[in-house]
């Protein structure tokens, strides 16, 4: 380890904290590491054992292993913890960083319930330590990308309206094969917060956001139809879901999913400007939540088409966007040229506890506001209304919530 370095405790190891160690490690090999990870934790206890492991093989540094958070915080002098936890603990163990003086990065999305994130991002005002919320996806090529074209390049004018439909038959799995736990922590709402529209579905919501800003109102319809007979909301999680959303610049647009709708499958995603158009035709089964996603078996790919029908490669969109940043801001956007979105997102937390930024992109109120369009399509779909998302964000409306909240012992 060298002086200066970061130090830094991944809680919570299981496989999206191995994701954050792929990326971690992508750093390294370009040279931009700064950082060593002095310890790990985990509940289980052989999952940090595992972690801890790995890290040795890849760092040539071996953690200090963990079973409870709370220890972690007594004994290691840390400057900051990677939280890639479950859900609903989210909130406990932000705080419990944030009031030991420790930075914190945490997995999405940012808070189970909007109290739960307003308690966090209220914490880090008072304690004056960062609260960075984890969202690789906007921060990948292909989304960079979309934004400059959409916000700066005029190459298909005002944006004005888009269309993103998704379905995909659900597939059961054997009766004899055990649900893994992350499935099963999943399926209930208390621990989970919701279903896809909370998990994935906060990536999706926090890329609209960058793409066309804040989110006015939704109306959104919500079913679960796996079982063969449809149910709504209040009754099971869903699987199937209709959202229109009008944004305050004036953008609407239609977001509407089935990961149960049985027979063919279909997707159709395409932004509308004055001018043209641009589609996402990525190959990904995630596509409906992960936009223009890059994968390390996958590229992103996507048209751009004028309205006189000249059309442009989502490869060649991305060449003039890189050509339109100076060296600083590539740097700032892809740090040594890398383009993992885990591992710029990690690299902006580090600089912003380094001092180098001001603050990381999307700190604990920036992920707030991503996790309110969410909170506001279960709560318009619970209700049957049009809801505006600042009722949901300012916690006037919280139908939804109100259970989990009571839960947690956040009422």
């Amino acid at each position: 380890m060298a002086d200066g370095d970061v130090r830094l405790a991944i809680i919570g190891c299981g496989s999206i904290a191995r994701r954050h160690l792929i990326a971690m490690a992508e750093l390294q090999n370009r040279d931009h590491a700064g950082f060593v990870v002095t310890a790990v934790c985990d509940a289980d206890i052989n999952l940090a054992n595992g972690l801890a492991q790995e890290l040795t093989e890849r760092f040539g540094v071996r953690p200090t292993v963990y079973g409870d958070a709370t220890k972690l915080l007594e004994k290691e002098y840390i400057d900051g913890a990677d939280l890639c936890l479950p859900h609903w603990l989210h909130h406990s163990v932000t705080v419990d960083c944030l009031e030991s003086g420790v930075h914190v990065l945490c997995e999405k999305p940012l808070g189970i319930t909007i109290r739960a994130g307003r308690l966090m991002a209220e914490t880090a005002d008072r304690t004056g330590k960062i609260l960075a919320t984890a969202v690789p996806h906007r921060m990948q090529p292909g989304q960079r990308a979309a934004h400059w074209i959409l916000n700066q390049s005029e190459l298909m004018g005002t944006p004005q309206t888009f269309f993103h439909h998704y379905t995909r038959p659900h597939v059961a799995p054997a009766s004899n094969e055990p649900l893994p736990p992350r499935v099963i922590w999943r399926q209930d709402r208390l621990r989970s917060g919701g279903g896809p529209v909370l998990d994935s579905g906060f990536h999706y919501c926090d890329s609209m956001r960058y793409f066309f800003g804040d989110v006015e109102s939704v109306y959104a319809v919500a079913r679960e139809l796996k079982t063969g007979t449809p149910r709504l909301l209040g009754e099971a999680a869903e699987d199937t879901v209709f959202v229109t959303f009008t944004f305050k610049s004036g953008v609407v647009g239609t977001w509407s999913w089935s990961l149960a709708a049985a027979g063919e499958a279909h997707h159709n995603i395409i932004f509308h400007g004055s001018g043209g158009s641009l589609r996402d035709t990525t190959e990904s089964r995630f596509r409906i939540f992960h936009l223009f996603e890059r994968r390390p078996d996958q590229h992103e790919a996507g048209v751009l088409t004028q309205a006189d029908g000249t059309q442009y490669t989502l490869d060649t969109l991305e060449s003039l966007h890189m050509q339109s940043l100076s060296f600083e801001e590539k740097e700032r956007l892809f740090p040594g040229g890398t383009d993992d979105g885990f591992a710029i997102e990690i690299w902006d937390f580090l600089e912003t506890v380094r001092g180098h930024r001001p603050h990381p992109e999307v700190d604990g109120w920036e992920g707030l506001r991503s996790l309110a369009i969410g909170e506001a399509i279960y709560e318009s779909a619970l209700t049957g209304k049009q809801v505006a998302v600042d009722d949901v964000l300012s916690g006037r409306l919280s139908t939804f919530q109100d259970a989990i909240d009571a839960q947690w012992g956040l009422l």
